[in-house]
């Protein structure tokens, strides 16, 4: 095909920072993203995403991982005990004071919950699981109390253990003060408070500014209790246009963010309100885990490219085939596609902060790294379908020019066919020749360590 020759005009994308599957992509701008994975935007430019790798710190046969603290007379200071849950649910820990390995128990548990307490002057690790009840590990002995709710998720808050039960959805029950091991029903020791209202079952608490919330189906509720029971209150703030998924939902410094049916929401303790609208045409009704670590929130969830093509785990059967990462305080993300994740944990060893992981292929940490677990995952930016703002003029691309560390595929699309082209690293004019009255740019690079600047667009018009 013979393009005549016209005066050129250049079209730059422009700092890479947003993503758009909501809006039909003949209203979105052309430097906003259509289709985006594995790549993060955070500094303007297309870098490495999120990934998983191997770390000597995390077993990888390892589903879980929490830090029992326990104060040792014999080192005279506070010891860091690593607790892990193994694949086949049983459960080990790794001592860093005598350096000791040991099974504490071959028992196949259900996934757990844990969090650190001293319970009548010792310290012991709270622990809960799906089916059992309360357990606690005080460094010698794991012992599951009888008299406890069965578990579903807890909070301690004001020296008492707050509870929801899947035997009992409609009641939250509380533990005697200082005692998370006396469930005993009175107006001096322990109780239940019950909600029945159109926010359906209690299926998560959460201690949070000096409140405790009530996480339900389709709202939340707080309660005000203090020491004394017979002071307890519960106020209903917040009724959700669609389902909350318990999974999601974690402390995020001064908000809570969670998932539902409808939307992700950070939430202050009085108000939602929705975020990342721009991406409610990716999530799906499932989220798997989630975890707070280094000011971000990590959520792994399914969510729906709607592609056709099978990225990591997704060409295999998986819970979970995504990670958003999400900065409530600056409204950055990233989104890695591709991985199984069923456990998030924010842990510290020897004073090394780092986020554990459980993929089903193995047990790591998650890094910027682009890859998931030694395989890079491939990473795509794709801008929308547009007419430059002239649809009545046909645009012919004469030529890309783009700046990049790594090699990288550049695809033109039409409509009815593509053209792409490898452009090789550093700074590059790609010759294309195509033409059409609409027309979007795609960025393809299966290559480690990128960083590609916003590109830029020569084309005539005619």
């Amino acid at each position: 095909m013979k393009i005549p020759t016209r005066t050129r005009y250049r079209k730059r994308i422009g700092a890479f920072s947003a993503v758009d599957v909501k809006h039909d992509e003949s209203v979105v701008s052309f430097s906003t993203a259509a289709e985006f994975y594995n790549f993060d935007m955070s500094s303007g430019s297309l870098r490495d995403g999120y990934g998983l790798e191997l770390n000597k710190l995390v077993p990888v046969s390892s589903s879980g991982y929490w830090v029992y603290r326990y104060y040792s007379e014999e080192a005279g200071r506070n010891v860091d005990q690593y607790v892990y849950q193994m694949v086949t649910g049983a459960l080990r820990y790794y001592d860093s004071y005598t350096g000791r390995t040991k099974l504490i128990s071959s028992t196949s548990y259900p996934p757990i919950d844990a969090l650190n307490y001293r319970l009548n002057g010792k310290d012991v690790l709270l622990m809960s699981c799906e089916g059992h009840r309360l357990l606690t590990w005080d460094g010698a002995a794991l012992v599951e109390h009888a008299e406890t709710p069965v578990i579903t998720s807890m909070a301690l808050h004001y020296e008492r253990l707050f509870v929801t039960s899947r035997s009992d959805p409609t009641k939250v029950f509380f533990s005697d003060d200082l005692d998370p091991t006396n469930w005993t029903a009175s107006a001096t020791e322990g109780g239940f408070i019950e909600l029945l209202d159109e926010r359906g079952e209690l299926n998560k608490v959460v201690s949070f500014a000096n409140y405790l919330y009530i996480f339900r189906d389709r709202g939340i509720s707080r309660v005000t209790a203090y020491a004394d029971q017979t002071e307890f209150s519960v106020a209903n703030l917040f009724v959700s246009a669609g389902r909350i998924y318990p999974e999601s939902i974690a402390k995020c410094g001064t908000v809570i963010t969670f998932l539902a049916s409808d939307g992700l929401y950070v939430f202050d303790g009085y108000e939602c309100r929705r975020v990342l609208r721009e991406l409610d045409g990716l999530f799906t009704d499932r989220a798997v885990a989630c975890a707070f670590h280094n000011g971000k929130y990590f959520l792994s969830c399914v969510m729906d490219f709607a592609d056709g093509r099978s990225i990591g785990c997704e060409s295999v059967e998986h819970t979970a085939n995504a990670l958003l990462v999400f900065d409530p305080v600056s409204g950055e993300y990233s989104i890695t596609r591709g991985v199984d994740i069923s456990f998030l944990g924010s842990c510290s060893f020897d004073g090394t902060d780092f986020l554990m992981a459980h993929d089903k292929l193995s047990s790591g940490v998650v890094v910027r790294n682009g890859m998931r677990f030694n395989k890079l995952l491939p990473k795509r930016w794709r801008g929308p379908m547009t007419d430059f703002g002239a649809p009545d003029l046909t645009k012919a691309v004469r030529e890309i020019y783009v700046d990049s560390a790594t090699d990288c595929a550049l695809t033109v699309d039409v409509g009815k066919k593509t053209k792409t082209k490898t452009a090789a690293a550093g700074s590059r004019r790609v010759r294309f020749n195509v033409a059409a009255k609409r027309l979007s740019l795609a960025i393809d690079c299966d290559a480690s360590d990128c960083n590609i600047a916003p590109p830029t667009l020569v084309y005539t018009s005619y």
